[in-house]
């Protein structure tokens, strides 16, 4: 997939998101993440578009991110 150059505004939390590696602070990017996420969702969004697809890449990583922090805590 062809991402645009330049980053869009809710990239660096969900960035944030995926880079950390401290347990603490993980909890926390990801509610960052998923914040910025919504947010964008709530404005208007061509459906289709390069940033569309990007939304949901970054809807199935955040996903993921729960995930793997949950079975952490098993």
């Amino acid at each position: 997939m062809n991402h645009p150059e330049t980053a869009y505004d809710w990239q660096q939390p969900y960035t944030a998101a995926i880079w950390e590696t401290d347990g603490l602070l993980m909890k926390r990017r990801i509610y960052a993440a998923l914040s910025a996420v919504e947010r964008r969702r709530l404005t208007s969004v061509e459906v289709g578009s390069d940033e569309d697809r990007a939304l949901t890449e970054a809807d199935n990583g955040i996903q993921v991110l729960i995930t793997e922090r949950t079975k952490s805590l098993v």
